[in-house]
């Protein structure tokens, strides 16, 4: 019996030093995913988006860091007033497991073709596949619109945004 049990023991302790090295492979390897995006943004207005994402995740099994940059655009009309408002992003959002939220940011720039607004928009989501949705507040500068009809624009807003990976790489490190 005692052979029996030292078998186990030794069985075991052998197979966590084969996932040891299995991991430290997996924690070698980098997956890199680029893609165009579209998507909407609802808030007080909506608007469309387009631009490019890449994402960097750590090709391992358990708990990988996901970081990610975006750069896009939107286009938010408003019928009522005839008042159309062009904007640009450019961000970054990370996330510490493959399930879980999303933490990020972004700097945009917001124009009715008149006046320019510059702002930041903190935000937190949840990533499901290729489907991000997102939630945010733009804090834009000027602060103070001398006429806030004239500009339309969301400040708060819920995203969602598909991401079409059409380039794939698995990079591994050399150590």
């Amino acid at each position: 019996m005692l052979h029996l049990i030292f078998f186990l023991f030794s069985g075991l302790v052998s197979a966590q030093g084969l996932f040891d090295k299995m991991k430290e492979k997996e924690s070698k390897k980098k997956i890199v995913k680029t893609g165009p995006y579209f998507g909407v943004q609802s808030g007080k207005f909506y608007a469309g988006e387009i631009g490019v994402e890449r994402q960097w995740k750590q090709g391992k099994l358990m708990s990988p860091n996901t970081h990610a940059l975006h750069f896009g655009v939107n286009y938010t009309y408003d019928f009522s007033r005839w008042n159309p408002v062009l904007g640009y992003d450019i961000g970054y959002w990370f996330r510490k497991s493959n399930v879980g939220l999303t933490w990020g940011g972004s700097l945009c720039m917001r124009s009715n073709f008149e006046d320019y607004r510059f702002g930041i928009v903190p935000t937190i989501g949840y990533k499901v596949w290729q489907v991000h949705i997102q939630t945010g507040y733009h804090i834009l500068y000027p602060f103070k619109n001398s006429d806030p009809n004239s500009f339309v624009t969301n400040t708060l807003f819920l995203s969602a945004r598909f991401v079409l990976v059409n380039d794939r790489d698995v990079k591994k490190k050399d150590n």
